[in-house]
């Protein structure tokens, strides 16, 4: 399944697509109508009884592949596949072409990411897959790597979420590919700007103090960035059982004992 947070008339979408089905992967299309950037793993809504359009269509260059936009965010989209609504359950799940690297904590916004997490967390193995941002995008490099990443994936049935970042430049010119940590800044950065009645979000780059080891800083270097993202995990560390026995112990001895609910 390949899906975006850009909307179906996503070049970047539309390229992997291509570059998928030309490998030989039997791919099914699936992603908003309308662009959901930055709502990470977003569902739209769990309003109970709420229904979600949908509808279905053909890229003129693969007559033969079904393609089904969403009035809905990907992360649906992905649960939607995922309940076999549409078919079979996807083996795989590969999200991208996004335009604009998904590095550092931004991944946290992300819903390119944020449609793989949810992926991962239904059971699925995923693979999310940016490049930068227009005029010097390189949707075809990105492709190229993803195709690359789905062939690994296949043969190595182990469900994990793969976060690729390319560096816009011809394939032949990455120097590797490097395993990476998150950044302490995204290779985007963004600010906010308050006025009396709007709050303005601008863009920016970032290209300084990128850390060592990390995403952001192999694009950076002209590598492409593989992390292995873990999905929705809880660690009931050492802190979180002195935490648990600290409430615990509040609880115990107030005043007025505290209603406890699951």
């Amino acid at each position: 399944m390949v899906t975006n947070d850009d909307g179906i008339g996503s070049a970047g979408l539309q390229t992997l697509a291509r570059q998928l089905h030309a490998a030989g992967y039997d791919i099914e299309v699936a992603a908003p109508l309308t662009d959901h950037s930055g709502s990470g793993s977003s569902l739209g809504t769990l309003e109970h009884g709420a229904e979600v359009a949908y509808k279905e269509t053909r890229f003129p260059d693969l007559p033969d592949v079904r393609v089904l936009g969403f009035a809905a965010p990907p992360s649906f989209v992905v649960m939607a596949h995922r309940a076999g609504l549409f078919g079979p359950s996807p083996d795989l799940v590969v999200s991208g072409v996004n335009p604009g690297h998904n590095t550092g904590r931004l991944v946290l916004h992300s819903s390119t990411v944020g449609a793989a997490l949810c992926a991962t967390a239904l059971g699925l193995r995923a693979i999310a897959v940016s490049c930068g941002f227009a005029p010097n995008h390189r949707f075809d490099t990105a492709a190229a790597v993803a195709v690359a990443a789905v062939e690994w994936l296949a043969d190595n049935p182990v469900q994990a979420l793969l976060n690729l970042n390319v560096p816009d430049i011809d394939l032949a010119q990455i120097k590797g590919v490097r395993t990476t940590s998150l950044a302490p800044r995204g290779l985007m950065g963004l600010s906010l700007e308050r006025s009396a009645d709007s709050v303005r979000l601008l863009r920016f780059d970032n290209t300084e103090r990128l850390g060592v080891g990390t995403d952001s800083a192999a694009v950076r270097d002209e590598y492409v960035s593989l992390s292995m993202l873990r999905g929705v995990t809880a660690d009931n560390d050492h802190g979180a059982l002195d935490a648990a026995a600290a409430i615990e112990r509040t609880l115990t001895h107030h005043d007025t004992p505290i209603p406890v609910h699951d």
